[in-house]
């Protein structure tokens, strides 16, 4: 839900839908996470939470905090998806095989540890977190995010090759795994025209395989370039909002200038000068 909303906001440009997003958010944060442990409760009731979260709920959650940072660019949402993301790591890691557990094995009364690929109404859990490790890879630039989720894609191999229609979003990150995944970075002031203009060239895109980043001159982009210190020097040019569009955070030269923004998500190169 969180997902959909954040998403609704960006193609529709509709504020209470993002704030819809955060009032979910906020409530998951307050009720139902543990933050000296890093936990998930699943269930929460007349004041009361309870169940230890699943993979999905771990997995699940993680995917809208990592959609909502994209409406929103609220950098504490990122810390706090990679937060559960080692929990998530710590809980249903395969060891042997790669891929999560349905389960962490601590309820005995739950007989057998399954891993769930098949993407049905919802996509599956494991589906999803290996989206997730792609996209905290390229966020972060940590190798070791695209490493989990190699091994979680060659762990469902088989599946992926005989009946990949089946698995429909694990194809996905599979296709994402192989791909040259783009950066688009806004140096910009949040909330600002000239930002939501770049912003919204992004967002009125069909753009998978990317991340959008923006960093804004402040404590949001001191965090960001703790992951990644190359985004300590990106800027707004002549004090209008920029934007970089990068491979491998290697970057075509910045431009304020939206036309040329466009071409350059479009694939094509801005005509020479």
């Amino acid at each position: 839900m969180i997902s959909a909303l954040a998403k609704s906001s960006q193609v529709l440009d509709e504020p209470k839908y993002l704030e819809a997003a955060n009032r979910a958010r906020w409530f998951l944060e307050g009720r139902v996470y543990q933050p000296a442990s890093g936990k998930l409760k699943r269930r929460y009731r007349a004041g009361s939470a309870d169940i230890d979260g699943y993979l999905d709920d771990y997995a699940f959650l993680n995917q809208g905090l990592l959609d909502l940072y994209e409406a929103s660019f609220d950098v504490r949402l990122l810390s706090w998806a990679i937060r559960l993301q080692e929990t998530q790591d710590h809980l249903f890691w395969d060891q042997k095989q790669g891929g999560y557990f349905t389960t962490s094995g601590r309820d005995r009364s739950i007989l057998m540890r399954t891993r769930e690929a098949y993407d049905g109404v919802e996509p599956s859990p494991n589906s999803v977190a290996a989206m997730n490790l792609l996209r905290l890879w390229q966020i972060t630039d940590q190798q070791s995010y695209k490493d989990k989720a190699v091994k979680t894609l060659a762990s469902f191999g088989p599946r992926l090759e005989q009946t990949p229609e089946a698995v429909p979003y694990m194809m996905s990150a599979f296709d994402f795994s192989l791909a040259k995944p783009r950066q688009i970075v806004i140096a910009g002031v949040p909330g600002a025209e000239d930002t939501r203009a770049l912003l919204r060239l992004v967002w009125q895109r069909y753009l998978p395989n990317r991340v959008l980043l923006l960093v804004d001159g402040a404590q949001g982009q001191k965090q960001l370039a703790q992951w990644v210190p190359s985004l300590a020097t990106v800027k707004r040019k002549q004090g209008h909002a920029t934007a970089y569009i990068c491979e491998n955070y290697v970057c075509n030269l910045p431009t304020a200038d939206p036309p040329t923004v466009a071409r350059l998500l479009d694939g094509s190169q801005p005509p020479p000068k």
